[in-house]
């Protein structure tokens, strides 16, 4: 469900969360095997209730693990806390990500986002 991200800027700003649970919901109602997770990608800058409202309406099994990828390194646990907080208000349980991964991260960069996500694991709970 990647918006695409050359030099780091979206190719597509959402609006909301919209065609990622759909894109969700539509792939595991048409898959013949269990799906162990979905990750959904959230930008940095999303912090409205109305962006993760459309969570309300994603629908999986009981074994599909949700991972919401609001972890951003530029805003820190404090930027990605609150990210944490109102998709909570939109999605009782869920684990947290990046956005877009590791793949494009300098080596150095990765324990301070493994201990980023560490830490923000806490506030999902």
């Amino acid at each position: 469900m990647c918006y695409g991200d050359p030099g780091h800027k979206h190719i597509i700003e959402p609006k909301d969360l919209t065609t990622c649970v759909t894109i969700a919901n539509r792939s595991l109602a048409q898959c013949s095997r269990p799906v162990a997770y979905v990750h959904i990608p959230v930008p940095r800058g999303s912090f409205s209730d109305d962006f993760y409202r459309p969570l309300e309406q994603l629908s999986v099994s009981d074994t599909t693990e949700i991972y919401l990828g609001l972890v951003h390194y530029t805003d820190g646990l404090a930027g990605t806390a609150e990210r944490i907080r109102i998709a909570k208000r939109h999605l009782d349980t869920f684990g947290v990500a990046t956005e877009c991964g590791f793949g494009r991260r300098d080596p150095a960069a990765i324990p301070a986002l493994l201990d980023l996500h560490r830490s923000a694991a806490e506030h999902t709970k």
